[in-house]
């Protein structure tokens, strides 16, 4: 590629990390001091805290691996904020516990930190193997994804596998046209990273095992190569997951857990095919365009380089039916194949580029208005989220409303959907959902399969008379037509009144029906306008509200799946 070989890819490449950078920072406290996220209050950030707590350096969870979680206690023990002793971990751990904000805070900028070194190094791969120009083009279509940009705002692991996909994927394209040993050794560091932040982005050396197996009867080397490369992924892996081998045990069945949870369906997703909803997801997660260009980039690389694009093509289709094997999808679940894409993208708008009978600088201004035409979609609809995220999420105006109006310990059943201690035991909250022991799946999903129409008369005895609702949870209801459940929103609807509520939505447009990815933390419809669910307060007809007491537990309805104590959802 010969176009433009001046500094404009560099300009580029400074622009997007600028821009990509402060794009992330903008609220990136959003909902603190609440995590609305679970998989963010439950799996790293949590377990960082707990450690500095404790007795030693064994998170004592192995459904996800230990790298984040380690960057965080990290950043958590050494980070020297003001007159706060942070040398000492018990004053830290107590400092936490009073103010989680901080912690979480700090959990989102390492997120941040990952995916814009993904997005330089995703430059640097692209410069390598095509030009700086096709890796400029790279980097930024990573860089304004949608779903990099949305996780990379919250204290997850999914933006620290981005950066060594792109150097394994580097990497066996060059143990291919190179032999040389090194390239093993890199492939290893970067596939035992990978694994160190997501235990499916291991798949990621498969490229390197198509390599080797195109060699392996003409070079003696490939064979010892792959040892190599296998050992230096296991020392990697333990670098960064160390109790996964100390526990091995407990690791694999807290493995076996998650593997059993991704084949359970999850109660919402409706009938969707996998096949079509990750190739869908691309269009939101990724982009339109930028999907485009990486399929016209990979027919460009296949005709000058077939073995290239192939090694290209690999990961990505691997990871993609590889997911589509599980009974759960999301979107961000693919999210390691972006780095990949965007490095195809690079080289369809780049060579695009390059067609223009101009002069360099006229080239340069093609190259920039292709690559903000290419990103105008994705990076709209990350500003919109970003801005949104600044404002009150539903919950918060809820919860202001019932502590406002209520009196205290006042009897209500509030839907599974905020986070625990969201009322500062300001009120008795009941009807919560069944145990694990006794109905299979997480949390609302075990309260809707609970649901039935006779609970409302229950709700009237024990004198729980207000009654709020999650769109959150509702929309999984009657996305896949659980039939009691919607007949007790049906009597529910008939038997109360609506004394509050709060929308998410824009008053003149139709709410979106319940989409998993998109109603519960990243907002991508344009009819939202604030963070959150829809949020409905019901007061039951002919009920005296009553306060104080234990809160009221039922037992789960006959005939729900049955699970065993140790599931996991």
């Amino acid at each position: 590629m010969t176009v433009p070989r001046t500094w404009f890819p560099y300009v580029l490449l400074a622009a997007t990390l600028v821009a990509g950078t402060l794009l992330r920072l903008h609220h990136v406290s959003h909902g603190l001091p609440y995590v609305y996220h679970s998989d963010e209050a439950l799996h790293f950030t949590s377990r960082a805290i707990e450690m500095l707590g404790g007795d030693g350096l064994n998170p004592e969870y192995f459904e996800n691996p230990s790298a984040f979680t380690y960057l965080v206690y990290a950043a958590l023990l050494f980070w020297d904020r003001g007159p706060v002793p942070f040398d000492d971990p018990g004053v830290l751990f107590t400092v936490l516990e009073r103010n989680p904000s901080f912690a979480y805070e700090t959990g989102r900028v390492i997120a941040i930190v990952l995916c814009m070194a993904a997005v330089a190094g995703t430059f640097e791969v692209g410069r390598r193997l095509w030009s700086p120009a096709a890796g400029a083009v790279a980097a930024a279509l990573l860089a304004f994804s949608f779903l990099t940009v949305s996780y990379s705002r919250f204290a997850l692991t999914d933006t620290g596998v981005l950066l060594p996909v792109v150097v394994a994927i580097y990497a066996a394209i060059r143990a291919h046209e190179d032999g040389g040993w090194r390239y093993y050794v890199l492939t290893g560091i970067a596939v035992g990273l990978a694994v160190g932040f997501k235990y499916t982005a291991g798949l990621v050396g498969v490229p390197l095992l198509i390599a080797a197996a195109l060699h392996v009867r003409r070079d003696r080397r490939v064979i010892p190569g792959l040892l190599v490369c296998a050992a230096v992924t296991v020392i990697t892996f333990f670098v960064t997951t160390p109790y996964f081998f100390f526990e091995l045990s407990e690791a694999l069945d807290q493995l076996g857990e998650q593997n059993a949870a991704a084949n359970l369906p999850k109660l919402g997703q409706g009938d969707g095919n996998p096949f079509t909803f990750y190739v869908g997801s691309l269009g939101w997660g990724f982009g339109v365009l930028p999907a485009l260009a990486a399929g016209a980039g990979l027919i460009l690389t296949g005709r000058r380089d077939r073995v290239r694009a192939m090694l290209l093509a690999a990961f990505p289709i691997v990871m993609y039916l590889y997911l589509c094997t599980a009974d759960r999808h999301f979107g961000r679940w693919l999210m390691p194949t972006y780095p990949v894409l965007a490095l195809l993208g690079g080289v369809a708008i780049a060579r695009a580029a390059e067609l223009v009978p101009a002069r360099p600088a006229l080239r340069a201004v093609a190259l920039a208005v292709l690559v903000l035409v290419t990103i105008a979609q994705p990076l709209q609809a990350s500003a919109h989220t970003v801005r949104l995220q600044g404002r009150d999420d539903t919950r918060i105006l809820a919860r202001k409303h019932l502590l406002r109006t209520l009196p205290r310990d006042a009897r209500v059943v509030v839907e599974p959907g905020v986070p625990s201690g969201y009322f500062n035991k300001r009120l008795t909250v009941g009807f919560n959902a069944p145990p694990r022991t006794q109905v299979a799946g997480g949390t609302p999903q075990r309260f809707i399969l609970a649901l039935q129409p006779s609970r409302i008369d229950r709700y009237r005895k024990a004198g729980y008379c207000t009654v709020v609702t999650l769109s959150t949870v509702k929309g999984r209801a009657l996305q896949d037509a659980v039939g009691p459940a919607m007949a007790y929103y049906r009597r529910l609807e008939r038997e109360s009144r609506v004394l509050f509520q709060a929308s998410p939505y824009n008053p003149n447009s139709t709410p979106p029906p319940f989409h998993f990815d998109w109603s519960t933390h990243l907002f991508y419809p344009q009819e939202y306008v604030r963070p959150g669910p829809e949020v409905k307060v019901h007061r039951l007809d002919s009920c005296s509200q009553d306060v104080g007491g234990r809160p009221v537990k039922l037992p789960a309805p006959p005939g729900l799946p049955q699970a065993d104590p140790d599931s996991f959802d």
